[in-house]
């Protein structure tokens, strides 16, 4: 009996690493492809993303800084 228990927890492992792996595939065809688009509009008009990562970058530099005097 218990050797049947282990064949079926052996299957289902089986099973859950051919999800999992199906998975992990997936979910990086996903990120490439968003890092393409991201790149692509990246590419398009660097100087607005320059421009946001600077006022970001300020804006968080002033709220960090605030409660230090």
């Amino acid at each position: 009996m218990k050797e049947l228990e282990l064949i079926e927890i052996k299957r289902e492992i089986s099973e859950l690493n051919t999800k999992f792996d199906e998975l992990s595939k997936s979910i990086g065809k996903k990120v490439r492809e968003q890092q393409k688009s991201a790149e692509g509009r990246g590419n398009k008009n660097p100087l607005a993303y320059m421009a946001g990562a600077l006022v970001g970058g300020v804006l968080m530099g002033y709220l960090l800084g605030r409660g230090k005097s």
